[in-house]
């Protein structure tokens, strides 16, 4: 039986944009300035603007999770991690800074034997749960099996 295969976009924190545009964006105010001093400058400090901005739109675009029949699929720019379901161990919230596949810093920690992988859903809570009932075998679609008790009350603890 195959399982449908969800997508889930990466959250886009707003202040990302004008760290990601910093530079790009002195480099044209400095070329803009040494235009008029030397026009072979200024043209070359915009024309490395708008390769920085190419560049780092290529390194983080498209970037999103997909959840497979036996995988978890990470695609961020030209990155593309697979980690299989039976390689997780843990799924926790988390708000580290370094570097990762996630362009929030609402993010979740992805424990596996392959290390720790940073993710950040827009719908962190749905894919943290579907993830879950992948793991142990349970997802069956749009519908699936009801969580016991002990299962509930631990992804509640984990939202918090």
């Amino acid at each position: 039986m195959t399982v449908k295969t969800s997508r889930f976009a990466s959250r886009l924190d707003k202040g990302l944009l004008p760290i990601l545009l910093f530079f790009p964006l002195i480099l044209c105010l400095i070329g803009v300035w040494a235009f008029f001093q030397s026009p072979w400058i200024g043209v070359m400090a915009v024309l490395l603007a708008l390769v920085q901005a190419v560049v780092s739109l290529v390194y983080i675009w498209p970037c999103y999770y997909q959840l497979t029949d036996t995988q978890l699929e990470v695609r961020c720019g030209f990155t593309r991690v697979c980690l299989p379901y039976k390689d997780i161990h843990r799924v926790d919230a988390c708000n580290a800074s370094i570097p990762s596949p996630a362009l929030s810093l609402r993010r979740l920690v992805i424990e596996s034997n392959q290390g720790f992988l940073l993710v950040s859903p827009v719908n962190r809570n749905k894919f943290q749960q579907e993830l879950s009932l992948r793991m142990h075998g349970r997802f069956v679609g749009d519908t699936h099996e009801p969580m016991t008790e002990s299962e509930d009350l631990e992804v509640e603890i984990s939202r918090e």
